[in-house]
């Protein structure tokens, strides 16, 4: 049984990017360790502070980040709806993507982190981008590019870090309705940014609007449980470890704050979401099936096969299936069509069940060889890999069988040279 370090995010009222970091502050992350690992992001004119608040009578955490230069705001909104729901003092300049990416490439951040926060700035540009009809270049974020908001989308993975948490969960994301106040005049809530998020993810994300009139979905909110959510739906059968909850800035009529359950993941076996493409074909010859195949994994395909299968009329045929990640459902689908007869693609949307794995190395006598060790409870398995086999075997002059036997004497009496995963 593994036991993952698990965070659910309860969205019951939205989500925004300082309620997810008072979330993870209430679940224990240490606030000056925070600090600490901003402050290599080396941008200043800020301030951050951490308190405790009372909403409906529920303790949680309040993160507040204040800018300090001179460029800050000193007008007011009279109007309550305005602010987009930033739950910060105010904000600063915009940034493009480039100039969020060129601040937190150039920090001394852990390459996780960083690799992560530009994932969620790159997931903004592309629906701002949409939204605008710009390209991504042009973009501008007035709120995400903000200060305060690279501090949230940074520090969120800092605090995800600091937790060691290994994967995420979410429920449905609830929103309000009506319309709101923002930079680019009055909008819809949900606001075009986050409802162009919704529609361009390539798995179901459950969103529900409340009878509340005001935005309770945020662009980083979105941008960030989209990007780190593994799966949206009830909360994962887990050991259940400690409760935080993140509080929000307005009083909207309910409680106003995230709720973040942390535990470990009861797994046996690892689950992610696939992709299953077929397609019937009955004219095509076999040389060009075998490019096709060949194409096909070449652009990222789990795997490929051909299934002899009878059609109309009699026909011998093959049925083409690609195990796909959903995300490269569009590109492998286009590839599909340009390279075969067919006419039409059918998807399937597939859990998958995997064993754990990593990976293990022996030394044999014709050379090292790397040795692939899928596990699950008391079950265990240990594969050379061909390439590598293979390759040994061609250097040697010998059969490949050879170096098979070498590796697998060496399995059989745990002869290992050393582990990399």
């Amino acid at each position: 049984m593994q036991h993952l370090k698990t965070l659910y995010f309860d969205c019951f009222s939205g989500i925004s990017g300082d309620m997810i970091l008072g979330t993870l502050i209430d679940l224990g992350v240490d606030p000056q360790r925070l600090i600490h690992e901003l402050e290599k992001l080396n941008v200043k004119d800020y301030r951050i502070t951490f308190s405790k608040k009372l909403v409906n009578g529920i303790s949680g955490s309040d993160v507040a980040v204040e800018l300090t230069s001179d460029h800050l705001h000193t007008h007011e909104h009279k109007d309550k709806s305005f602010d987009h729901q930033h739950h910060h003092s105010h904000h600063g300049e915009s940034r493009n993507l480039e100039d969020c990416t060129r601040i937190i490439a150039s920090s001394n951040l852990s390459e996780w982190v960083k690799k992560h926060a530009v994932l969620v700035f790159e997931e903004v540009a592309r629906a701002e981008a949409h939204v605008h009809g710009k390209s991504i270049s042009e973009v501008h974020f007035h709120e995400i590019g903000a200060i305060d908001s690279i501090v949230d989308i940074v520090g969120t993975f800092i605090g995800l870090e600091l937790l060691g948490v290994e994967k995420v969960y979410s429920s449905a994301l609830h929103d309000g309705n009506g319309f709101i106040t923002c930079a680019h005049g009055t909008m819809p809530v949900p606001v075009p940014a986050v409802a162009q998020m919704l529609a361009s993810s390539e798995r179901p994300i459950p969103y529900i609007q409340e009878d509340v009139p005001t935005e309770l979905i945020t662009p980083t909110g979105m941008a960030i449980i989209k990007t780190i959510a593994h799966d949206f739906g009830t909360l994962p059968r887990m050991n259940v470890q400690r409760i935080g909850y993140g509080t929000g800035k307005r009083d909207t009529g309910r409680m106003n704050a995230l709720r973040g359950i942390l535990g470990e993941l009861q797994e046996e076996c690892a689950r992610d979401q696939t992709v299953l493409l077929q397609a019937n074909i009955d004219n095509q010859s076999g040389e060009l099936l075998g490019y096709s195949m060949t194409r096909l994994l070449d652009k990222g395909a789990l795997d490929v096969f051909y299934t002899p299968i009878y059609m109309k009329k009699n026909r011998p045929a093959t049925m083409l299936s690609v195990l796909i990640k959903p995300e490269d459902e569009q590109k492998i689908t286009k590839i599909i069509l340009a390279e075969t007869t067919t006419l039409g693609v059918r998807a399937f949307r597939c859990p998958r069940y995997v064993m754990r794995r990593d990976f293990k190395s022996v030394e044999t006598k014709f050379g090292a060889i790397k040795i692939k060790h899928s596990f699950l409870n008391d079950i265990e398995k240990y594969t050379p890999e061909y390439e590598e086999c293979a390759s040994l075997a061609t250097k040697h002059q010998v059969p490949l069988r050879e170096v098979y036997d070498a590796a697998n004497y060496c399995i059989l009496n745990q002869q290992w040279s050393n582990i990399s995963k």
